[in-house]
């Protein structure tokens, strides 16, 4: 996957400048974590040792460059600090990420302060938790004299790093684990030390970190197929672009179909270094049927974006009515053609999705005076059989769009504006089950399920400040055993007023907001985790937005609508285009997802 530019905060926030004590300077990189080889991601500062009567300000700043260096155990950090210190820090518990514009530590008498804004923190897994606008990365740097040396006599909650930093010192990465179906892969960011490690050294990283489970964001909502006590033997050798993963004999317990969902975890996670890959357990290879390198291909089937030419088209109501919309991409006129083979047509229909395969849709509508959701087949080009009757679920109150995984689950979201909303989904085979989860009071605006059926991406209005917030949660199953729940609620900290909608993208999320400075809202893309906020590429619409049709497939051009009801979107080559005008005062636009 392309690389990102660790852009934290634009336009108003974060500024990633540098630092007149930590020179660096960053790699570009999109929120796409595939496909590039490792590198130092920029600049590189090694960490040198405190010079032979330095006085505390220079201490204080060489202690905060080597906090940077993870190398030897942050040995070099450690010769700032005294001895007692020294051995009470805990760096490997979690990164505190602050903006370095706030300016260097001030000096209190014999210590320094440092006062800054916090951008984030990073815990020992690598999670990027994103902090709220008004918390701090406060610290006191107690010094004191060691030998006749100014040292540092405090100790830090872990390691602090400014934001100028990150690029050359973090890589973002996503481990792969499997949703509940255990056929789709789901991405598990995490921001790991690089430090200009080697190919092998950060293949073996990236192997370790994925044999250690599911991070907290996504906990027991998703499965690693690997058993327990799996590890790897010594390290992954990477030659001439091949890695070779050995595993131990814990791998050799899996079935067949197991062995290739294993495989699949690796060739993903370990592709986004552009290696190639041979797995072997106990020195055989992991598929007899595949002594060498396993194709990325044979296991692109799990792609967690689960990419079909169904999932690029967009579709829409015209007037209540369920059409399919052309000529996007420029290869045909730009057209909306009625789905009138489908019984759903004869419904008015207040929103509209479809599925991932693009055969099935549901509608929010009223039936004999009551509001339902209706699902049904779409039957392009054929009529209904006697099988694709019209379903309906009563629904009460006003309900949000409903939103399909892989998985064909569909999942609905009414009672919104009650102090009980209520979330349920519908099974393949037609069972509605209830999904117990806690807004807090906050009231839910808008719900989009992400491929995996796993992830669940929000917009709040908050109960407390009555602003929208974006969020993501996970579901997952109950701790008693009995059915899903959603939980792991967490603000993505998206820097936009106003926020109205929020889709799922192939760089992460889509959000139409209001940037600081700006009378209207934009398109916004921020990662699944809150990292990297910014505008979307290309030049900034003449339009403000209202609404948000994406989805993850990387071919599917996100359409925006706005505030006037008109609908536009960005061609490939990132210009702005406005159809017929037909087209775009009269479409409500969504795509499959």
């Amino acid at each position: 996957m392309r690389r990102r530019l660790l852009a934290l905060l634009l336009a108003g926030t974060l500024l990633v400048t540098g630092c007149a004590t930590v020179p660096t300077k960053g790699t570009i990189r999109n929120s796409n974590r595939e496909g590039l080889a490792a590198d130092s991601g920029g600049v590189g500062v090694e960490a040198k040792p405190p010079r032979e009567g330095a006085q505390p300000a220079d201490i204080v700043n060489g202690f905060l460059e080597a906090m940077s260096d993870s190398r030897q155990g942050f040995d070099q950090a450690r010769l700032y600090m005294t001895p007692q210190a020294a051995a009470k820090w805990k760096p490997e518990t979690r990164t505190v990420v602050y903006d370095q514009r706030d300016g260097p530590p001030e000096q209190k008498g014999d210590n320094y302060e440092l006062t800054a804004r916090r951008v984030a923190t990073i815990d020992d897994r690598g999670e990027w938790l994103p902090a709220g606008p008004k918390d701090n990365a406060n610290f006191l740097f107690k010094m004191t004299k060691v030998n006749g040396q100014w040292r540092v006599d405090s100790v830090p909650q872990g390691v602090l790093l400014g934001t100028n930093q990150i690029d050359a010192k973090l890589a973002p990465r996503d481990l792969y684990f499997f949703a509940r179906d255990r056929e789709t892969l789901i991405p598990d960011p995490v921001y790991l030390a690089q430090n200009n490690l080697s190919a092998g050294q950060a293949a073996t990283q990236l192997i370790q970190e994925l044999l250690k489970g599911p991070t907290k964001r996504l906990g027991n909502g998703a499965v690693s197929i690997a058993p327990p006590g799996t590890a790897v033997v010594v390290s992954v050798p990477v030659e001439l672009g091949e890695a070779t993963v050995a595993l131990n004999e814990a791998a050799g317990q899996l079935v067949e179909e197991d062995r290739r969902k294993l495989a699949a975890q690796i060739v993903w996670t370990l592709n986004q270094i552009s290696l190639k890959v041979k797995i072997t357990v106990d020195g055989a290879p992991l598929l007899p049927d595949t002594p060498g390198v396993i194709q990325f291909s044979s296991v692109s089937g799990n792609d967690p974006a689960a990419p079909s030419t169904a999932t690029t088209i967009l579709y829409g109501l015209l007037g209540g009515k369920v059409h399919r919309v052309d000529g996007l991409d420029g290869a045909s006129d730009q057209a909306a053609r009625a789905l009138n083979s489908s019984q759903l047509y004869a419904y008015d229909a207040k929103s509209f999705a479809v599925n991932l395969r693009g055969d099935s849709g549901a509608i929010v509508t009223m039936e004999d005076g009551k509001r339902v959701v209706a699902y049904a087949k779409l039957a392009e080009g054929g009529g209904n059989g006697p099988g694709d009757k019209v379903r309906t679920i009563a629904v009460e109150g006003r309900t949000l769009r409903p939103s399909y995984d892989n998985s064909d689950n569909l999942w609905i979201l009414d009672r919104a504006d009650s102090s009980a909303p209520r979330l349920r989904v519908r099974t393949r085979d037609g069972a509605v089950e209830n999904v117990p989860v806690n807004f807090h009071g906050d009231v839910p605006q808008v719900l989009r399920m992400a491929p995996d059926g796993v992830r669940a991406l929000l917009v709040l209005e908050s109960a407390k400040t009555g602003k929208n917030t974006v969020q993501t949660g996970t579901v997952r199953p109950a701790d008693s055993g009995k059915g899903l729940i959603l939980d792991q609620l967490r603000d993505l900290q998206v820097p936009l007023t106003g926020i109205t909608d929020a889709a799922w993208s192939k760089k992460g999320v889509l959000v139409a907001g209001k940037p600081a400075g700006s009378p209207t809202a934009q398109p916004w893309l921020v990662n699944t985790d809150g990292s990297n906020p910014q505008p979307l590429p290309g030049g900034s619409p003449a339009f403000g937005i209202e609404n948000v049709a994406s989805n993850a497939n990387p071919e599917t051009l996100p359409v925006f609508e706005d505030p006037e009801g008109k609908i536009h979107w960005q061609g490939r080559d990132l210009d702005w285009v406005t159809p017929n005008d037909k087209l775009a005062d009269s479409l409500i636009p969504t795509y499959p997802g």
